[in-house]
């Protein structure tokens, strides 16, 4: 399942990848599409089902559908220049062995950061509904420290911002 990750978004970028790692720059591209017309909701709510399929001649075939508006694209992979030997598959398999461990924490990072941006997000609604300005503004702070970050704060100080803005909820 997908989801959208900013408010009213009408469309989705589906990447294909093939490889063992689990961030995108370990692996190989396979393909990408566009599903539009999903449903306008807030983040986070739209459904969007993926699913792939592959045949016994290696042809891959990746759909996706909005759970809503029923609204569907797909993309069909070949055999095509660019796929994997099966000799270059089992070295990615290694090399995602190797790095399993880093690439662990880099998950966890995203995981920490994420959470600190919906959590920033529920602070901001939560503020703006019960008129609550120290809530607004913090939300406010920590989506533009967010920014700054981009991808290079560490776990700690992802886990330390989402501390910090429980607390403020608890007041």
């Amino acid at each position: 399942m997908y989801t959208t990750v900013e408010d009213f978004q009408t469309s989705i970028d589906i990447n294909i990848y093939e490889g063992e790692r689990s961030h995108v720059e370990g692996n190989t591209q396979l393909g990408e599409f566009v599903i539009s017309g999903i449903e306008r909701a807030k983040r986070d709510t739209a459904k969007v089902e993926v699913c792939f399929e592959i045949d016994t001649n290696g042809i891959l075939k990746v759909s996706a559908r909005d759970k809503v508006t029923m609204v569907e694209n797909s993309v069909v992979i070949e055999n095509a220049k660019g796929r994997l030997s099966s000799d270059e598959v089992d070295a990615m398999v290694a090399e995602a062995e190797k790095f399993a461990a880093e690439d662990k924490a880099f998950t966890e990072k995203l995981a920490a950061r994420s959470s600190v941006e919906k959590l920033a997000y529920d602070l901001l609604e939560l503020g703006q509904e019960c008129e609550i300005e120290k809530l607004c503004d913090k939300a406010k702070e920590v989506r533009q420290w967010l920014d700054e970050v981009s991808i290079t704060g560490t776990t700690v100080e992802y886990n330390a911002k989402r501390t910090e803005m429980e607390s403020l909820m608890k007041k």
